[in-house]
């Protein structure tokens, strides 16, 4: 005959089995639910940086294309592009450059792709930058060259003109066209002789990015006391190129 004692003792490790096993599985559901939404959120999050990496990507195949109006003065070329939704936009953005004491402004522009994450790839002058968040990357130099070992300076600047603001998830066809050439200096029939280049990056659209360039990248350029200025000194010649090609997107 089961006693009462021994059959209350039955009914409480009853009881504590189904609470134990109750708050087992509630860990387990939980746990999964949360390596769930962290598996997505991760997810998600390489989605995102592999889509900004092929936008990069891309915008520096643009820039190694458009290169060729530079070395070998092509009049015309192409680039293809897929946005993937994001947007193309050309902004407006100035360089100034000097050369003994004789400034010239040039219209650059600063050609955008404008990715989902909130990054911008920029292409401005033969140098791409990734703009985010968490700081500027230079994923690609522009031609300005300052060797004081060999007495001279050398800067070729791309200006980008036209008008696109577009978005597309689909492949578009990026077109550039060689409009003109200038000689910024020397003047025309002048000797190439000059002492110091100074660049001013103030007006341009990204000038943090510009300052960053030439901290990091152009070691032989210089701080100039006026702000966001940089120089070449210890030349003896200077020569700068100004191509300025047309940009249409085609669908």
């Amino acid at each position: 005959m089961t006693s009462p004692l021994s059959s209350q003792s039955g009914h409480d490790r009853g009881v504590s089995d189904l609470l134990a096993f109750t708050l087992t599985f509630s860990i387990i559901i939980t746990g999964i639910a949360l390596v769930t939404l962290g598996g997505l959120g991760a997810f998600d999050a390489i989605q995102q940086g592999a889509t900004t990496d092929v936008a990069e990507t891309s915008m520096i195949g643009f820039a190694e294309t458009t290169d060729d109006h530079i070395q070998s003065g092509a009049p015309r070329r192409t680039t293809s592009m897929k946005l993937q939704g994001h947007g193309l936009s050309l902004q407006a953005s100035t360089l100034n450059v000097t050369v003994d004491g004789r400034s010239t402004n040039i219209s650059t522009g600063a050609f955008v792709r404008e990715t989902d994450s909130g990054t911008d790839i920029v292409y401005t002058s033969g140098a791409v930058y990734r703009v985010q968040q968490e700081g500027l990357v230079v994923s690609r130099k522009p031609r300005f060259r300052c060797s004081p070992g060999s007495d001279s300076a050398y800067i070729s600047v791309l200006s980008l003109d036209g008008q696109t603001d577009f978005s597309s998830s689909s492949r578009v066809t990026i077109e550039t066209a060689i409009q003109n050439k200038t000689l910024i200096s020397p003047q025309a029939g002048k000797s190439p002789a000059a002492t110091t280049v100074s660049i001013n990056v103030s007006e341009t659209a990204y000038p943090d990015a510009w300052h960053r360039l030439f901290e990091q990248e152009l070691s032989n350029w210089s701080d100039h006391a006026e702000p966001h200025t940089y120089q070449c000194t210890s030349i003896s010649r200077a020569v700068v190129h100004n191509r300025t090609v047309d940009i249409r997107t085609v669908t």
